[in-house]
C-alpha cells in the first residue's frame, strides 16, 4: 500500500511540474497584456523561484516514482516548507481578516471557513505527508550488508596475480 501511495505522490508531483511549466505559456497566449504587466512587477519572482521550484517537482516526482534516497530527502523538505508556509499563511489571514472585517462584514462565517480549509490544506496534508514518508523510509534506504574488510582478499589470490 505505501509503494502504491509513493508512486501516486510521484506522478502527482511530475503533473504538477508539468503544469507549472505549462501553465505560463498558456496564459501568456490567453492574456497577454496582463502577463506582460505581471512579468515586469515580478521580475526576479519567475526565473529565480517558480521556474527552480517546477523543475524540482519534476525531478523529485521521478525521483519518487525510482524510490531513490535523494528523493525521499528532497520529499521531507517540500512537506516542511509547505508546513512553514502554512503557518505564515494562517497567521497572515488571521492578521488581514482583522483589517478587513469592515470591508466584507460579519466575518466571523467566512474567517472560520477561510481557517479551516487552509489548516487542512497546508497545515495537516503537510504533517501527515511528513508523517507517512517517515514510516515509508526503509523503502528509500536499501541496507547494506557489513561484511568484513579481510573477507575479499586472500593471500592466494594474489599470489596468483604474480606469474613468477
Amino acid at each position: 500500500m505505501r509503494k502504491a501511495i509513493i508512486i501516486i505522490c510521484g506522478f502527482l508531483l511530475l503533473i504538477i511540474g508539468v503544469g507549472g511549466l505549462f501553465l505560463p505559456v498558456f496564459v501568456y497566449f490567453w492574456v497577454r497584456e496582463w502577463t506582460s504587466f505581471l512579468l515586469t512587477l515580478g521580475f526576479p519572482f519567475f526565473p529565480v523561484f517558480y521556474l527552480p521550484f517546477t523543475l524540482g517537482l519534476l525531478v523529485t516526482g521521478g525521483g519518487l516514482i525510482a524510490r531513490r534516497q535523494w528523493a525521499w530527502y528532497a520529499v521531507q523538505t517540500f512537506w516542511l516548507f509547505l508546513l512553514c508556509v502554512g503557518v505564515l499563511v494562517l497567521v497572515g489571514f488571521n492578521l488581514l481578516s482583522e483589517v478587513m472585517k469592515p470591508l466584507l462584514g460579519g466575518g466571523i462565517q467566512w474567517r472560520g471557513a477561510g481557517n479551516l480549509m487552509l489548516g487542512l490544506l497546508l497545515i495537516f496534508v503537510p504533517a501527515g505527508g511528513l508523517v507517512f514518508f517517515g514510516y515509508a523510509r526503509q523503502l528509500f534506504f536499501t541496507v547494506a550488508k557489513e561484511e568484513s574488510p579481510w573477507a575479499r582478499w586472500s593471500a592466494g589470490a594474489e599470489e596468483q596475480d604474480y606469474q613468477w
